[in-house]
């Protein structure tokens, strides 16, 4: 779990102090390297969506409906902030 908070946030592993996208060896583990950053990413993600989905859903509960207003309807304006030359 620690590794994955690190290779989310930093873009590699703590321990490689190179960034994901810069390597070019071609070896079996950094293949594996390359895929588990992958899925971590591809899981952060989906995380991130259901998230959002429940702060609006959250939002959407707490919001009042909008006073709906026609071209001719006069409404109060404080001017109490605006200075009168």
């Amino acid at each position: 779990m620690e590794q994955s908070f690190f290779m989310v946030n930093l873009g590699h592993h703590p321990n490689t102090r190179r960034e994901v996208s810069k390597v070019t060896e071609n070896s079996l583990q950094t293949e594996q390297f390359l895929k588990t950053i992958q899925e971590i990413r591809s899981e952060v993600e989906v995380a991130l969506k259901k998230t959002n989905k429940m702060m609006k859903r959250k939002w959407d509960a707490k919001k009042k409906p909008e006073v709906e207003q026609l071209n001719r309807d006069l409404v109060w304006v404080d001017a109490a902030h605006y200075s009168i030359d």
